[in-house]
């Protein structure tokens, strides 16, 4: 198969190359780790924000992995796979 090589070390450069998204709960926690404890006392409309920012978060990562999941595959006919010797 000729075309283009796509390994194993390139599929990992590919997905470190993503910036991980900024939320503010996550920020939160970094900043002020006892916040899981329950000792912290952090605005309540921060909280509510923090909190509000991760539920939609994870809806929309939901529903992403829902279409990844209903998409047909596709046939890689240009593409080499030297792990799996295509």
């Amino acid at each position: 198969m000729v075309g283009i090589p796509f390994g194993i070390v390139d599929l990992r450069a590919c997905l470190e190359s993503v910036a991980p998204v900024e939320l503010k709960g996550m920020r939160l926690l970094e900043a002020q780790p006892h916040l899981i404890a329950g000792t912290a006392r952090i605005p309540r409309a921060d909280l509510v924000e923090a909190v509000t920012e991760i539920v939609a978060y994870t809806g929309r990562c939901a529903a992403a992995a829902r279409q990844l999941a209903s998409l047909p595959p596709v046939p890689l006919l240009t593409v080499s796979i030297p792990e799996y010797g295509l």
